[in-house]
């Protein structure tokens, strides 16, 4: 009797499947070992899959490596299985990438579209720079989130540390618990939304949100899933859009 095998798009029959190292692949999945591998080799790997049209690729026990899944394009789909570790999907153009466990520093740094999921914890640096897209993690987040941040979204659905949207220029972040000291220092674009606790940095104001604020946040929070209520949040956002030149009136005197 043939065994069968349930992915994302069909059944496939268990003789589909060819098992060659420590890669398994089918017509649409392909899922690799990553701890046969060093980051060098699993990327390759990665894009190798991609080559040959692969829908689902599958990292099981990645084992902490670093910047693996790294600046891939429209149409790849990655799940890595375990912790990982630093500048996991930096540079993302637009790969939908999912980890099941807890991140290093830096994921997504400076991606430019795309989405990044995250069903941990991420130490700092959460979407340094980034460009577009979205990255929403299921847990709390280190020190120096969506700093110099440009566009998109970056969800934490826990608290997060100091320092978060340092030089931000655009885009939101949305945090549903407490912020760490020092939030939106220097800001000159953008909207941090707190539902917890918060400590504002320079050229940070804190506002109530309007219509349009609330209508974003529940799109958002439907969909990714997220239980909060968009009452709790408070916005923050520039004081000055010119804030390292001083009072504007008093420099033209």
């Amino acid at each position: 009797m043939e065994g069968k095998v349930y992915t994302s798009s069909r059944f496939i029959t268990l003789k589909d499947f060819k098992i060659h190292g420590g890669i398994r692949t089918s017509a649409s999945e392909a899922t690799i070992k990553a701890e046969d591998y060093t980051t060098r080799q699993l990327n390759i790997e990665i894009r190798k899959a991609l080559s040959e049209e692969k829908k689902n690729i599958i990292l099981e026990n990645p084992g902490k490596l670093n910047s693996i899944a790294v600046g891939l394009g429209v149409g790849a789909d990655i799940t890595l299985k375990g912790d990982v570790g630093d500048f996991v999907a930096a540079l993302n153009n637009g790969a939908s990438i999912e980890i099941e466990g807890n991140v290093g520093r830096y994921v997504g740094d400076n991606m430019t579209s795309g989405e990044i999921i995250v069903r941990g914890s991420a130490e700092e640096g959460v979407g340094f720079g980034k460009y577009n897209g979205d990255i929403v993690v299921y847990g709390d987040a280190g020190d120096a989130v969506g700093q110099l941040n440009k566009g998109g979204a970056l969800i934490i659905d826990g608290n997060m540390g100091k320092l978060a949207g340092l030089y931000m220029l655009s885009g939101d972040i949305i945090v549903t618990g407490d912020a760490g000291e020092d939030t939106g220092d220097w800001m000159i674009g953008g909207n941090i939304y707190v539902a917890g606790k918060y400590q504002t940095g320079t050229n940070a104001a804190v506002t109530e949100l309007d219509a349009q604020d609330k209508e974003k946040l529940s799109s958002i929070f439907k969909k990714y899933d997220i239980d909060a209520k968009v009452d709790d949040f408070i916005k923050i956002g520039p004081k000055e859009l010119r804030p390292f030149y001083g009072d504007d009136k008093e420099a033209s005197k």
